[in-house]
């Protein structure tokens, strides 16, 4: 009986020392994400006022200033915004550059563990920084056009819905949309066409227009599995899954609610169709991000999310997507069969198609 009583003593001990460690952990890294705005802020006022950072600043300062400094060429030179009006991936990539930076080793690593797989493989590089022989703006830059390449014009390129039909090669032959029209255009007028709904997800996610554009799209029973798996694999699942709980460590204002967030009810269509295996069209390949090692990853990342939720008593409201992300990576598949393009936040379609009236 004594033993017993140690042993279970001993158990009780080693899981309080386990959830004391995680609860300091997560509370190092809030700390550190607080400080994210005030440092960028800093930072930005240097650089519009003209200085620059010094080449033997510490990690974070020399981040900060190359995170403005690409900020600044996206927007042709202009000067960076406050960190109010950054655009929701950009506020995550300026949050995500201070942690890597800022965090110590091992809250560090916990991190990375949370991340997508994308972002894995862009901030897990960047903790080197201070000793890599590549320029420090170089390396941030190439990881920031890494995560952006697939939603943005080629750099320096005029956006085509800039050209007025020009010198682009789309112009003669296609007419556009802005993506503000193109959930209307798909509910009472589009052809009934999955190979198109994959490509909208290459429409520009800074635009809050896309969660509803894919949330109807993921809701269609022709939706190809493929197009929801790459869907998980671009949207912010951890942020969406955080906010759908309640939580307010990602939120941008005061009055959000997740009941009508269509970030939210994306995410609740996707994990609901899964777990009721109801994404029965298996017929594009999948996206280079949908690897099994990436699905396997995203998948755990999310789980970890869960757990951490459930931990500070609150709960996230819909199942999360296990068999999609669990099932093999199939090796068949063909690519979207269909004659419309995306670029930046517009749709193009062969002038032939263009709706009469």
């Amino acid at each position: 009986m004594r033993i017993e009583t140690l042993f279970w003593g001993a158990v009780v001990v080693a899981s309080c020392a386990v959830l004391i460690h995680r609860y300091i952990g997560r509370r190092t890294h809030n700390q550190f994400l607080l400080k994210a705005p005030d440092a960028y802020e800093v930072i930005r006022t240097k650089f519009v006022s003209g200085a620059r950072a010094a080449s033997h600043g510490d990690d974070v300062e020399l981040g900060m200033l190359t995170a403005i400094e690409t900020f600044t060429e996206t927007r042709r030179g202009n000067a960076p915004p406050v960190f109010a009006d950054l655009s929701k991936r950009e506020k995550r990539f300026v949050e995500l550059v201070h942690l890597t930076a800022a965090l110590p080793d091992p809250e560090f690593k916990r991190m990375l563990r949370r991340l997508t797989k994308a972002e894995q493989q862009t901030f897990g590089p960047l903790r080197g920084l201070s000793h890599s022989a590549q320029p420090l703006q170089s390396r941030i830059q190439s990881m920031r056009e890494r995560l952006e390449m697939p939603r943005n014009p080629q750099t320096g390129q005029k956006p085509v819905a800039e050209a007025n039909h020009g010198t682009d090669q789309l112009s003669p032959r296609f007419d556009s949309m802005p993506i503000s029209s193109v959930v209307e255009w798909l509910k009472m007028e589009a052809p009934r066409d999955p190979d198109m709904w994959h490509l909208l997800t290459n429409l520009n996610w800074d635009y809050e227009e896309i969660f509803d554009i894919l949330a109807w799209v993921v809701s269609q029973p022709e939706c190809d599995a493929s197009t929801a798996i790459v869907i998980l694999h671009l949207m912010n699942a951890d942020v969406t899954m955080e906010q759908a709980s309640g939580g307010k460590r990602w939120s941008t204002s005061s009055d959000f609610d997740p009941s009508t967030s269509a970030q939210v009810k994306l995410l609740a269509m996707i994990g609901r169709r899964s777990e009721d295996d109801s994404f029965v069209r298996h017929e594009l390949a999948p996206d280079p991000l949908s690897s099994g090692e990436n699905n396997s990853a995203l998948l755990a990342m999310m789980m970890d999310e869960k757990q951490r939720i459930e931990a500070e008593d609150r709960n996230v409201p819909f199942p999360l997507p296990v068999k999609l992300l669990s099932k093999p990576v199939l090796t068949t598949g063909r690519l979207p069969r269909t004659d419309f393009q995306v670029n930046d936040d517009r749709l193009y379609w062969p002038e032939a198609m263009k709706t009469a009236g």
